[in-house]
């Protein structure tokens, strides 16, 4: 049963993450946003996305999103046909974990250095 809500955060994830690789690469424009993840008169979602806080390794945050969910959904679907190594599970939590502990430094930098916030 775990399997299946990892699979499902997964995919929620990776749709939100593809979004806005999109929006950062400019493929799709700013009023494309949902309006419940960003409020369209202010479009501060946008301008988020282009500063530095948004590649943090060099790369657009939300693709380096799209990888980590990619590498979840492989761990979920292993999990499920019953062959997950240990190491990959280890290495999904590793992330995970890092994802976690680098959300709070995101929001103070949205508040804080950026004096942005953006309901994401």
């Amino acid at each position: 049963m775990a399997a299946w809500w990892l699979l499902g955060l997964a995919a929620l994830g990776a749709v939100l993450s593809l979004h806005f690789t999109l929006a950062y690469y400019g493929r799709i424009r700013s009023p494309a946003v949902p309006p419940a993840l960003c409020r369209q008169e202010e479009r501060v979602c946008m301008t988020v996305l282009h500063t530095p806080y948004a590649r943090l390794v060099g790369v657009p945050n939300a693709l380096v999103g799209l990888g980590f969910y990619a590498l979840t959904a492989a761990t979920a679907g292993l999990a499920l046909a019953g062959l997950l190594p240990l190491w990959l599970w280890e290495l999904n939590v590793a992330l995970a974990a890092g994802a976690v502990l680098l959300a709070p430094y995101l929001v103070w930098a949205l508040a804080a250095r950026l004096k942005i916030w953006c309901r994401l």
